[in-house]
């Protein structure tokens, strides 16, 4: 007769009349172990938040080289869709082509500057002294008030940097403007550039989103040239009818502004009426019915008729975006803000609303 075998370390003894019940051993890491692994965890988390931080304020410092290069993209845009017209109706290159837009381009600007610079010139130059004449006008009170506001605004203080800082502005002219050249010279090169720094399952989705981004930015800028051309004509030929000196040169700053959506206009009537107040207060009258007018046309006849082509944001996005960007980044984030939130949208559309949350996006240059 077989002897039972005695219980082992891990078999209890089971009680009279009941089954042997066997129980699991139980493995616990040493605490020294356990404390490593959560100093590690908690290091990695640290140099993550580190590097985020130093990543931040890398960005922040450099934000002025971004949107000038940023305002190459938009150049480099308009550049590469007016090559891709050339080369559909002439058959060329797209060297050749690009050749034949930027010699285009250059013979427009140089040439209407050639035929306007002497007139312009004097005419800027009346501008500033019409301005200067109309501040003295004002009473004392209005003046110093003007002046504690353009101390208190910030983005008043960039402005006026901006006007004095010519050598800078210029400067800044040929970042954009070799930015711009040579994205358009080879966008494929770029573009698969930074298609790279994704990773291989995401490249395709990463030249989809590049591709909408593109084409919403040509979309809005076209309107955008469009309303400002509009605009910049009519005020000129408005004043001019009204006899406001410097007509020329205030529709130009009138459609230069036009850039910037709801703010611009307002800014750009400043100037005009100051001119049209030194000269008699009816001729203000006149000036400020004349902006509002053809701001009005602008608003219900011009920009409805390009909404159904180009990009049209929602008002509260675009003054949201206008002032983050004036607060920012000063009067260069004021002129960029649009377009940074057109990319904005791009991103959460395809990103957020259609690879997250799998609905169908609704961007608003998608007009049906």
């Amino acid at each position: 007769m077989a002897t039972p075998s005695r219980p082992t370390a891990y078999q209890a003894t089971p009680p009279s009349g009941g089954a042997a019940q066997t129980e699991p051993p139980t493995q616990t890491e040493p605490p020294a172990r356990a404390g490593r692994g959560e100093l590690a965890v908690f290091t990695w988390k640290v140099l993550i938040v580190a590097g985020v931080a130093a990543l931040s304020i890398f960005l922040w410092r450099i934000s002025g080289t971004l949107l000038l290069i940023f305002t190459g993209v938009l150049f480099a845009i308009l550049l590469q869709r007016l090559t891709g017209y050339v080369q559909r109706a002439t058959g060329l290159g797209h060297g050749w082509s690009l050749a034949i837009v930027l010699l285009t381009l250059v013979l427009l600007v140089g040439g209407g500057g050639w035929l306007m610079g002497t007139s312009m010139a004097a005419q800027l130059g009346q501008l500033q002294e019409q301005v200067t004449k109309a501040m003295g006008m004002l009473p004392d009170g209005w003046r110093d008030r003007i002046m504690e506001q353009g101390k208190e605004w910030p983005w008043m203080n960039q402005l006026s940097s901006f006007a004095s800082g010519l050598v800078y502005v210029v400067g800044d002219a040929v970042v954009v403007m070799f930015a711009a050249l040579y994205l358009a010279a080879s966008p494929g090169l770029y573009q698969r550039g930074v298609v790279l720094l994704v990773p291989p399952r995401g490249q395709k989705r990463a030249c989809e989103v590049m591709d909408v981004a593109g084409d919403s930015l040509w979309k809005w800028l076209i309107g955008q040239l469009v309303a400002m051309a509009a605009v910049g004509t009519m005020i000129a030929v408005g004043l001019w009818l009204l006899g406001i000196p410097s007509a020329l040169a205030l529709g130009m700053v009138a459609g230069l502004m036009e850039f910037i959506p709801l703010v611009g206009p307002f800014l750009a009537a400043v100037p005009a009426l100051l001119i049209g107040f030194a000269q008699s207060p009816q001729d203000a009258l006149w000036v400020a019915g004349l902006y509002l007018v053809i701001q009005q046309i602008e608003g219900n006849v011009i920009t409805p008729l390009l909404q159904k082509r180009v990009v049209d944001l929602p008002p509260v996005v675009t003054i949201g975006a206008i002032a983050a960007g004036g607060v920012l980044f000063g009067i260069m984030g004021m002129f960029l803000a649009t377009p940074l939130a057109v990319v904005v949208l791009v991103l959460v559309n395809l990103l957020y609303i259609e690879d997250k949350l799998g609905q169908p996006r609704h961007f608003p240059s998608d007009h049906s």
